[in-house]
């Protein structure tokens, strides 16, 4: 009986941590499940020769990565659907379908693609984006493309990985951070960039400093990734007068450079208060799902894609501001936020003020997330546009 079923030909990275091999890896993990498609895949060369499995490898399990590894390759068969996750994006044409991730922060420019690109042709073809968050699909139909041929499928939390830890657990996790029970912890995992408002978190932490002692911050930076260190942005901000630290404030901040592995990266989530992300702009914020996974409550800018998965009983929000068609540090900015500061150090100091308990709307909130939010939901949705 001949196989009716669509090839769908994946084209993306696998075996580092960057955001599109993780959202990859998830997928494909997913995809290949779905007894509805015949998969097929392509490894791509990734954008930057410093990246590796060795350097940045994706913490998956054995047995993970050995389903990763045994996906069928393409062998020139005809495919149904070409999906391509991976950056800088290409539009080029094809004689199958084609589907393209994009996702961006504050809105495409020519830098986002490879090549020539002409919008018209590949939507009058019958080609689609997919994007995770409704904030980054406006920045895309702002662009050009028709809000027709662009659909949202969400990022989602894998609630094997990141789930809470026990009291026992968390304690003496704590306890291994030489963190106090007194000691209220606020996390960010992310590169120092602009966008993601690094620079937002360290004024308003040690605004936070000069009333509230029992405040840390413990950042999880992406060195390895993108060569960028927390620690150079606190030299710079103190050089240039915008912070002011003493011993103290110093021993309060803990930074993490190097790769962490999933559970390391649970248990970060799962042993402090907060998780901080005030950040100006965001295709969808992984780390922030991750959190609330892992039952630790956010603290995320307002307005952005992360509305798509917060609430008020998962999140506390940081009123922001919204810029549109500006130019910022030289580069044009079709659209960004700006939290505010002062009502961020007002919300921190809140948290710091309070001994933290059991939080029964957070625990709703997790679970109504969870379910609505996933990887498989994820590889359903895509394999629906095949």
């Amino acid at each position: 009986m001949a196989d009716t079923k669509q090839t769908l030909w994946v084209q993306g990275w696998t075996g580092i941590n960057h955001s599109y091999a993780m959202v990859n890896q998830y997928q494909l993990l997913e995809l290949a499940k779905n007894s509805s498609i015949n998969l097929r895949y392509t490894e791509l060369p990734v954008s930057d020769g410093r990246w590796s499995k060795e350097n940045i490898g994706a913490g998956f399990n054995a047995s993970e990565q050995s389903l990763l590894a045994n996906i069928q390759p393409y062998q020139n068969e005809p495919a149904s659907t070409i999906y391509r996750i991976h950056t800088p994006n290409t539009m080029a044409q094809s004689t199958s379908k084609v589907i393209t991730f994009l996702v961006t922060e504050f809105g495409l420019d020519e830098r986002c693609f490879v090549g020539n690109v002409d919008i018209k042709s590949y939507v009058a073809n019958g080609n689609l984006v997919v994007t995770p968050s409704q904030w980054s699909r406006d920045r895309i139909i702002d662009y050009g493309f028709d809000a027709n041929s662009v659909f949202v499928v969400p990022h989602g939390a894998d609630r094997t990985k990141f789930y809470p830890l026990g009291k026992s657990e968390r304690l003496t996790a704590r306890a291994a951070l030489e963190y106090s029970p007194d000691d209220v912890v606020f996390l960010n995992v992310g590169a120092p960039l602009w966008n993601k408002g690094m620079d937002v978190i360290l004024e308003a932490f040690f605004k936070v400093r000069q009333k509230h002692r029992n405040a840390r911050l413990l950042i999880k930076d992406q060195e390895a990734v993108y060569g960028m260190s927390a620690v150079t942005m606190i030299q710079n901000m103190v050089a240039q007068g915008t912070i002011k630290l003493d011993d103290e404030d110093i021993k309060s901040i803990r930074i993490i450079p190097k790769t962490l592995g999933l559970e390391q990266l649970r248990q970060l989530y799962g042993v402090v208060d907060y998780y901080l992300s005030p950040y100006r702009g965001e295709g969808f914020n992984l780390p922030v799902i991750e959190a609330i996974a892992c039952g630790t409550k956010v603290i995320v800018t307002e307005g952005g894609s992360t509305d798509d998965f917060c609430d008020e009983n998962t999140a506390i929000k940081i009123p922001s501001t919204l810029f549109r068609n500006i130019t910022v540090q030289g580069h044009f900015v079709g659209a960004y936020l700006q939290p505010d500061l002062e009502a961020l150090v007002q919300i921190m100091c809140n948290c710091a003020s309070v001994n933290g308990g059991d939080d029964v709307g957070l625990t709703f909130g997790r679970t109504n997330m969870l379910e609505k939010f996933t990887w498989r939901r994820a590889s359903e949705l895509i394999a629906a546009l095949v």
